[in-house]
């Protein structure tokens, strides 16, 4: 049966332009400015709704504010900002406050809307949550709040799932704080700057490495407005450590559309107390009323005006230099109306995913993570060095009673896990590990950093939305935001399920491949480029699917493929596929009989993308010299090929797999070999 979900799986097709609105104001010298970035403007279009709109600049001196390239809404309406896959985060304060993440925004279409199972919600414990930063190595998200009785910093797993708690919380900075409105972090050097809405800024070094601990130091500027100062946006440039902040003094009443500032602080990291700013805008010529949020382009300042003429987009060239005064900015941009700008972001277009692992060209590997799963211990993730001379115990990716499968990474250096349920055989799931290279020695999953993907087991009546029975290889396609699993499903039709890769809980695949009868799936390879789907299965063929994602749960394969071995041996059980389309050639393992640990082998197949029935191979490694029986996963480094060999306790490398041809089965030892447990699933780190 073929399940294809319609609207929900839209995200992965093209962009539509939106339809252009009215724009009666830009009418200011844009001289001097340039911005390479896409803009992206959460507004604020009332109740905490509105839509976070891109605008692409592509070297220009102005944003177009009249026709935005995107739109989509989260469902809220404060901080935004994105990681380096593409996904979207944005806090807001309806309800108890939220903090969403949006997946691969770059690919959604154009008017489309924050959606369960393509989409998730981290929280909904925050208390007036505002401005928010993505840090990108780290794998966190940091969150002021305005409206918390105690909190004014909270910092969350990106990668974490519905109800977390956050990983910590920071106090109130300072004497009459009473609240924080936006926060700058500088990641190399660990530095936290927090706007606070009583007219003081703290600064917070070694903010990560210490978890916020680290005593603050206030300061705040000696010309404010008699009317009050009430600190918003903030920007920091660390290069020349000069900070930048807006205030929005009084927010409403009396001459709330023209009493902001803009100052510009020197040495930031050093200042404490009343400090004079390097540089104040302010006055009726500036359009600063309520300057909301702020972000720095190079040495351009772009400011978020909420209050001014019903909300604009300024731009003030050189924001670090010059005199201060009454300035006017150097680009005006009108927002539509009853659709003030609250919050602003920066970044590529379009973001640049790196390659997924699966899809590497050239180079070679320093180090692997494999996955270890012998019977009723197979819980562990262990790190490998590329030239197989030590492994090491480095985490349990999975809660207890499940035991791991197959192992890839994302763009961002998040871990998935595909594993079984011991307890429950038809319980199958992905965990999803934050940033696993950055995790210490020996530590599990955890609930507040990590999530899974998996149905409802417990209680009287179970659900299994998932539909996940026995996954086992998958490939991430982070530039899709989607994630395939091969679910070998052994009660019923084997097939694939595609999730994306912000899904999270009990939910359903975006889309079901079900494989032709008596044809299980064990891995799978996406070529992206291509749009091209390999299925190595457990009859021994491979099937391929044209314009995969075109027509996604498409049930009848374009061609099978073959493989024409010549071993000798009777049983044909194919497991790992690498595609590697720089070559176009196809590498599988073949593990043969799973009770025999003599008959597996390698195969490469060339012009993978059109072959179809038999197909004579260019590489096959068989015999008993290769130490190959059951050679379960594959990894590929794009020189050098790893092999999970599971029946004879190994990981094997072949080096330059691609170079070797063979005529009938060639038995060669391998290059290199390291003694290992069980090894199930192996992954180059890049």
């Amino acid at each position: 049966m073929v399940r294809y979900l319609g609207l929900r799986f839209l995200f992965i097709f093209g962009l539509v332009s939106l339809a252009a609105c009215s724009n009666n104001d830009n009418d200011d010298d844009t001289d001097g400015l340039s911005f390479s970035q896409s803009l992206f403007v959460a507004n604020d279009q009332g109740s905490d709704s509105g839509s976070v709109e891109r605008f692409s600049a592509n070297g220009g001196s102005a944003f177009g504010i009249d026709t935005p390239a995107q739109s989509f809404s989260v469902g809220l309406s404060e901080g935004i900002d994105l990681d380096a896959q593409g996904n979207l985060f944005q806090a807001g304060i309806s309800g108890s406050g939220s903090l969403r993440a949006a997946c691969s925004f770059q690919n959604r279409t154009n008017g489309a809307s924050f959606t369960a199972g393509t989409d998730r919600e981290i929280t909904t414990s925050l208390t007036g949550p505002k401005g928010i930063v993505h840090v990108q190595d780290a794998g966190v998200i940091i969150v002021a709040e305005n409206g918390a009785p105690t909190a004014a910093v909270s910092v969350f797993s990106s990668t974490a799932g519905a109800g977390s708690a956050p990983l910590f919380t920071v106090s109130r900075l300072s004497v009459g704080d009473t609240g924080a409105w936006d926060i700058a972090y500088d990641a190399d050097s660990d530095k936290l700057f927090v706007a606070l809405i009583n007219g003081a800024v703290a600064y917070i070094p070694t903010f990560l490495a210490n978890s916020g601990a680290t005593a603050p130091t206030i300061f705040q500027p000696d010309n404010p407005l008699e009317t009050g100062t009430n600190m918003h946006g903030i920007a920091y440039d660390a290069s020349t450590d000069t900070l930048v902040v807006s205030d929005v003094a009084v927010p409403s009443g009396g001459d709330f559309d023209t009493d902001g500032s803009i100052y510009v602080f020197n040495n930031a990291s050093s200042l404490t107390g009343s400090v004079t700013p390097a540089r104040t805008l302010r006055g009726p010529a500036t359009r600063l009323g309520n300057p909301v949020d702020i972000v720095l382009s190079g040495n351009d300042l772009i400011v978020a005006e909420k209050a001014n003429n019903g909300g604009q987009i300024l731009a003030f060239a050189n924001i670090t230099t010059g005199a201060s005064g009454n300035i006017a900015p150097d680009l005006v941009e009108a927002t539509v109306a009853g659709q003030p700008p609250e919050a602003l972001a920066l970044a590529a277009n379009p973001i640049q995913v790196d390659d997924d692992l699966s899809d590497l060209v050239g180079g070679s590997s320093q180090q692997l993570f494999a996955t270890s799963n012998a019977a009723g211990t197979g819980t562990q993730i262990f790190s490998v060095e590329s030239d197989l001379s030590a492994a090491t115990d480095l985490f349990t990716p999975v809660l207890a009673g499940q035991f791991v499968e197959s192992i890839s990474l994302d763009a961002n250096g998040d871990a998935l896990v595909s594993f079984d349920d011991g307890m429950d055989p038809s319980a199958g799931g992905l965990s999803f590990i934050n940033r696993l290279g950055q995790r210490t020695a020996v530590t599990a999953f955890d609930v507040n950093r990590d999530r899974q993907v998996v149905g409802t087991t417990g209680g009287l009546f179970p659900t299994d939305e998932t539909t996940l029975v026995a996954p086992k290889g998958f490939d991430v396609v982070s530039s899709r935001g989607v994630v395939m699993v091969a679910d070998l499903n052994a009660a019923a039709p084997g097939a694939v399920k595609i999730f994306s890769l912000c899904a999270d809980g009990n939910i359903a695949p975006l889309a079901t491949t079900t494989l032709p009868a008596n044809t299980r799936p064990w891995d799978v390879d996406y070529d992206p480029e291509a749009d091209r789907l390999f299925v190595a299965a457990t009859n021994g063929t491979v099937l391929v699917y044209d314009d995969y994602l075109v027509t996604p749960g498409t049930a009848t394969p374009d061609r099978i493929i073959d493989p024409d071995d010549q071993s000798g041996f009777p049983d044909s059980n194919l497991h790992g596929i690498v595609h590697d389309a720089a070559s176009d050639r196809l590498i599988l393992s073949d593990v043969g009989s799973a009770a025999e640990v003599d008959d597996g082998r390698i195969y490469v197949i060339e012009n993978a993308s059109t072959a179809e029935g038999v197909t004579a191979l260019r590489l096959e490694i068989a015999g008993p010299s290769t130490m190959l029986g059951n050679p379960v996963d594959l990894a590929f480094d794009g020189t050098n090929l790893f092999v999970a060999e599971k029946s004879n306790n190994v990981i094997l490398r072949y080096n330059n797999i691609l170079s070797l041809i063979s005529a009938g089965a060639d038995d060669r030892v391998a290059n290199a070999s390291l003694s290992f447990t069980a090894p199930e699933s192996l992954v180059i780190v890049p």
